[in-house]
């Protein structure tokens, strides 16, 4: 796992200097600290600047180095991430007689698999999380890729003739000449969201690549950017198969993505939490290797929701060795101003503060890779909230469309006097056709920032960019819930926090249920085996029977520490109420009596409003960071 910048010019002057592209990538010595390397080239015109810390998992060795290239210099890269087919690659492209490989590392079969197979056919070969820059200087083109699933962040400026891009935004701020300001898009939809949906940041002019996309840009300045894997484009099977199929099919693909994320010359180990997902990668972790799982937990200080009982009795039947860190208020308010500067943008998940403890925990004990059970519940349909959701979708696009217009007009216009901003939102959009459905986890609902915000007049609504992702309203709910989730939620909020927070110790997090082959399989899936008799994450639940403990699997579902009702604690309340209304930010753009009334509502229902004074916390912190 590693930290990549660079720049692609032409400019006929030098873009940047190396003591400015140096400065850059050592904005992020935490994302590698073993190493780094840094490579100057110009031609033709172009100017091209690559850099690159390293956190050294496979190869230890100098050979390992980049910026690296081709034994012919013509095909350049740095590269974030991991392959986990490397070997593979590597012996079927020596196999060719035609490259001779210096490291043994995946770096280098990524140049030589670009090579071969061209672009297109490489990406659809590798199975890891990447996000990695090419420079082919025979085509003079520089070309940025980003994984299928999104699990490497990867970000660009555009100005004029130059590109720039690095894995981190704080090192793209301290390119010359890149100012900083707040693109207020982003920020209206962050309060539904609690990220900034891809493309945008919250830094004007600073991009993000989605999930599953690369873009190239050719000396000549002509640029496309391809789409090259969509969760969109996976259909159900029908009735073609049985349960029986699918327990296999999940055992065996889960069990090969597990192995493969056990690719290391250094120590690894998982997060346990003792839910179904975190307990089956250790079992399968523990059936293939020789030596004990190193296991790691965290839970809150007197708080009801702590998973120890569990986690610690899965370690013990599976024989790890289990390692736990207990954090407070102290904890939490000691770092929160440093979570907004590893966070680089808002990511409005009080979940960031454990991720970030239990990783400085595994760090402590020298393990530098661990394997995490994020994602499950994307794939097999695990919140209830999801259920909830199928029902209403079928019914919103079945029976209630065939209201007259009129009727569902009147209805949405009843629902404004009901006082429940959660039924105005969504029969407004039930009534125009508009997605049901926007996200597992939304801190305010279009109706309600009309309220927080002096002016929205200019404001379009957030359902509106869900309606742009995933416009068929039409087939299977959960299909499209999945597609959602997978092109907004998993890799700009799960999958970014977790990034954030673990890079943020220079430790890697392999995710083994977003492998490709089991991420594709499980798309297939219909949504009568994910969700039956009410039950949600059925067939995962039934793949996991015999594997690891019943009354593990079919306990009443927990979130990892809980959520913000728990851990927002009445002296982090009392904190998060002193900073927000103190914002300069917050005077600016809010509603003072709106916040107030949230505090005060705050007081009596907790689980309504803690996310919400989280979301709004975490964004003041954000600007104070970097603005103030």
């Amino acid at each position: 796992m590693c930290g990549i910048v660079g720049v692609f010019s032409r400019e006929s002057d030098q873009a940047v200097s190396e003591s400015d592209l140096v400065a850059m990538r050592d904005e992020m010595t935490f994302r590698g600290p073993d190493d780094a390397g840094v490579a100057i080239f110009r031609q033709e015109g172009l100017f091209v600047g690559f850099g690159h810390r390293r956190l050294s998992i496979i190869d230890l060795s100098p050979l390992g180095r980049q910026p690296m290239s081709t034994a012919d210099d013509t095909l350049w890269i740095v590269f974030n991430g991991e392959i986990y087919n490397y070997r593979e690659l590597r012996e079927e492209l020596t196999g060719t007689g035609r490259y001779a490989f210096k490291s043994r590392t995946d770096t280098e079969v990524i140049l030589y698999a670009v090579k071969e197979w061209g672009l297109a056919e490489a990406l659809n070969r590798f199975r890891g999380m990447f996000a990695f820059a090419l420079f082919d200087k025979i085509e003079g083109s520089l070309t940025l890729v980003r994984d299928p699933i999104g699990i490497k962040p990867l970000y660009y400026r555009q100005d004029g003739k130059t590109i720039a891009f690095a894995s981190e935004i704080k090192a793209l701020l301290r390119m010359p000449g890149v100012g900083k300001q707040v693109d207020h898009t982003s920020l209206y939809h962050y309060l539904t969201f609690a990220n900034a949906p891809a493309p945008e940041t919250f830094f004007k002019g600073i991009l993000k690549l989605e999930a599953g996309v690369y873009l190239k840009t050719y000396g000549t300045g002509r640029c496309e950017k391809v789409r090259y894997w969509d969760p969109s484009r996976f259909e159900p099977d029908g009735e073609k198969f049985g349960q029986d199929y699918y327990v296999s099919e999940i055992r065996r693909l889960l069990k090969q993505s597990i192995e493969r994320r056990m690719v290391s010359d250094v120590p690894f180990g998982a997060f346990l939490s003792g839910g179904v997902d975190s307990s089956l990668i250790v079992a399968l972790m523990s059936e293939l290797m020789d030596r004990p799982v190193e296991t790691f937990s965290v839970g809150i200080k007197g708080d009801p929701s702590n998973e120890f009982q569990q986690a610690r009795s899965v370690a013990g039947r599976f024989g790890a060795n289990h390692h736990e860190v207990v954090i407070d208020d102290e904890d939490f308010i000691s770092f929160l101003p440093r979570m907004a500067f590893h966070q680089d943008e808002p990511i409005g998940d009080p979940i960031c503060v454990p991720l970030y403890y239990v990783s400085k925990l595994a760090r402590e004990f020298g393990v530098l890779v661990v394997q995490v059970g994020e994602g499950s519940d994307e794939l097999f349909a695990g919140y209830d909230m999801y259920r909830l959701f199928k029902n209403c979708d079928e019914f919103a696009y079945g029976p209630y469309m065939k209201l007259p217009q009129i009727v569902r007009s009147l209805a949405y216009r009843a629902s404004k006097i009901s006082g429940s901003a959660v039924l105005e939102d969504a029969l407004r959009r039930a009534s125009t056709g508009a997605p049901l459905f926007m996200g597992q986890a939304l801190a305010f609902w279009d109706a309600e920032k009309k309220k927080l915000f002096k002016d929205t007049a200019s404001r379009r609504p957030s359902s509106e960019f869900i309606r742009e992702l995933d416009g068929a309203l039409a087939g299977d709910p959960l299909r499209r819930i999945a597609s959602i989730e997978m092109r907004n939620r998993l890799p700009e909020l799960l999958l970014t926090r977790t990034d954030k927070m673990s890079m943020a110790n220079s430790i890697e997090v392999r995710v083994p249920f977003l492998d490709r082959d089991l991420v594709e399989f499980a798309l297939r899936i219909p949504s009568g085996f994910k969700i039956k008799n009410r039950v949600g994450k059925s067939i995962l639940k039934k793949a996991a029977e015999g594997i690891i403990p019943h009354e593990i699997i079919y306990r009443r579902k927990q979130g990892f520490c809980g959520s913000a009702t728990n851990i927002l604690s009445p002296r982090l309340t009392d904190y998060a109420r002193e900073r927000i209304m103190s914002s300069r930010l917050a005077s600016q753009l809010f509603n003072r009596g709106y916040i107030e009334r949230l505090f005060e509502k705050h007081a009596k229902k907790k689980r309504f409003n803690s996310f919400k004074i989280w979301n709004l916390l975490n964004l003041v912190l954000w600007h104070e960071c970097w603005f103030d």
